[in-house]
């Protein structure tokens, strides 16, 4: 299997772009597209991956704004919307083909660019699909590109429904560096920074871990 990990950048993409503007990191992954009287529609499915709330009011609210955007639909940090890519969208139609396929989500990072993490059988079906991106792409650097096993593919899992209070305890442990080793950051700073008494934020990023830990746990079993 042939995989490559390309960096990113289109001006007129409307979730990057608001991610620089606001901040903020967002995971994508394309659904379907339809053309109905000449134009072209596509639909794509996103997750915040950012614990700033109001900047993520922001952005969805800008996002609003957008007239390209001809279906919004928001439940808590996932959001699906559909695009009018108007008579050409061509750079959006190349990643809906059967030779190549998405291994993990779309970063869409706040430094302005999208990382693409690809597959396909045959090397040559990939190079076609790098250059026809930089036709279309005003930035298309390849990080990557490679022959390897797939070890590590993206798979949809029924994750466990966190509470507000758990997701932000979560995120922001993750986010500064708690589970980094050397730890970056005690409970004590992320209690201030989640604005909660000290025994308020351990009960919430335990009962976080205790929710995840098993569905991590289990994904890792099956990798082996």
């Amino acid at each position: 299997m042939w995989i490559t990990k390309l960096q990113l950048m289109h001006e007129d993409c409307p979730i990057v772009t608001r991610c620089e503007k606001f901040n903020v990191v967002v995971l994508s992954y394309p659904s379907t597209w339809y053309e109905r009287k000449g134009h072209k529609f596509a639909t794509t499915t996103c997750y915040f991956q950012s614990p700033d709330e109001q900047a993520k009011k922001k952005f969805i609210s800008d996002l609003k704004n957008d007239r390209r955007i001809t279906n919004l639909e928001i439940s808590g940090d996932i959001f699906t919307y559909e695009i009018d890519l108007g008579k050409e969208g061509e750079h959006v139609m190349l990643y809906h083909t059967k030779t190549i396929f998405f291994v993990k989500p779309v970063i869409n990072h706040q430094d302005g660019h999208e990382y693409w993490e690809v597959a396909s059988w045959k090397r040559s079906d990939l190079e076609k699909f790098i250059k026809d991106l930089k036709g279309h792409m005003d930035t298309c650097k390849i990080m990557k590109l490679e022959n390897s096993p797939l070890t590590d593919v993206y798979f949809p899992n029924v994750m466990p429904k966190l509470s507000k209070s758990q997701k932000k305890a979560i995120e922001l442990a993750y986010g500064n560096g708690y589970y980094s080793y050397p730890r970056k950051a005690n409970l004590e700073n992320l209690a201030k920074k989640a604005g909660v008494a000290l025994s308020t934020y351990q009960e919430h990023l335990r009962k976080a871990e205790l929710k995840l830990l098993p569905v991590i746990i289990e994904h890792q079993l099956k990798q082996k």
